[in-house]
C-alpha cells in the first residue's frame, strides 16, 4: 500500500529517473521505493508531465520521444505485475524486487554475513553495483562498519535502527564513506532490505583490519 514515507530520494534523483538517465542499480532502488511512497509517485508524475511538455515544445526527434516513452512505460508498469508462477508463495515486495528474485525468496542463495545477518545477491545485468537483499533477524545486530563507496538501501519489510534514526518500510537511505553505523533489527520481527553497493563495506571493529581484505562486491 502506498503512503508517505519518511526518507526519500532527492528531487535530482527523481528527475534523472524520470528522464531515464539514472543508473540501473539506482533505478531499481528508486522503483522499489516508489512502490511504498505516494509522495514520490506524485512528484514523479509531475516530472513526467513536465518532461512530456518539454519534448513536445522542443519538437524532439522521434528517437528521443521513443526513449522517453520507454521510460514512461517502465514507470507506469510498476504496478502491472504478472502473478507469480508459484501460487504458494506469500512473499511480495515491490514489483521490481519480486521480478528480480523470481517471486521466490527462499530460492535465493543466501549467505550468512554474521550470526544475525544473511544476504542474497540479485542478478541485474549491470557491472557497477552489487544489488542484493539483506535479512536481519529480530533484534539482530550487524557489524559496525563504514562504507568505501555509495550504498543505497530500501527497507522492504520490518524495520531497523542505527545511531542516526529508525528506518521503516519504504525508507530510502543513502550512505557514503565516513558514515559508520551499526544496523540493529527491530525486536518484533525480521527486517529485509534491498541494497546497492558500489564498493565493499569497511568493518571498523577490532578484527576489521583482518577481515576487510576478504570483503568484495560482485556486480552482476
Amino acid at each position: 500500500m502506498s503512503r508517505k514515507v519518511g526518507l526519500c530520494p532527492d528531487t535530482e534523483m527523481l528527475v534523472e529517473f524520470s528522464a531515464g538517465v539514472l543508473g540501473p542499480a539506482e533505478s531499481i532502488c528508486v522503483s522499489a521505493h516508489l512502490h511504498f511512497c505516494s509522495k514520490c509517485r506524485e512528484t514523479l508524475l509531475q516530472l513526467d508531465q513536465l518532461g512530456s511538455k518539454l519534448l513536445a515544445d522542443s519538437k524532439t526527434e522521434d528517437v528521443g520521444i521513443k526513449s522517453f516513452d520507454d521510460v514512461m512505460n517502465k514507470i507506469e508498469s510498476l504496478d502491472e505485475l504478472p502473478k507469480e508462477d508459484d501460487p504458494s508463495s506469500e512473499v511480495h515486495f515491490a514489483p521490481v524486487v519480486d521480478r528480480l528474485m523470481k517471486f521466490n525468496l527462499e530460492s535465493l542463495k543466501w549467505k550468512k554475513l554474521s550470526s544475525s545477518v544473511d544476504t542474497a545477491r540479485l542478478e541485474t545485468g549491470q557491472e557497477k553495483f552489487e544489488v542484493s537483499l539483506h535479512k536481519i533477524c529480530a533484534g539482530g545486530k550487524a557489524p559496525v562498519h563504514d562504507h568505501q563507496g555509495l550504498e543505497y538501501t530500501v527497507v522492504l519489510k520490518g524495520s531497523f535502527s542505527d545511531e542516526r534514526s529508525v528506518y521503516t518500510e519504504g525508507d530510502f537511505i543513502l550512505r557514503k564513506p565516513g558514515q559508520p553505523h551499526q544496523p540493529i533489527g527491530a525486536q518484533n520481527g525480521e527486517c529485509i532490505c534491498l541494497s546497492a553497493q558500489s564498493a565493499p563495506i569497511k568493518l571498523t571493529g577490532p578484527f576489521g583490519f583482518i577481515m576487510n581484505r576478504w570483503l568484495q562486491i560482485h556486480p552482476r
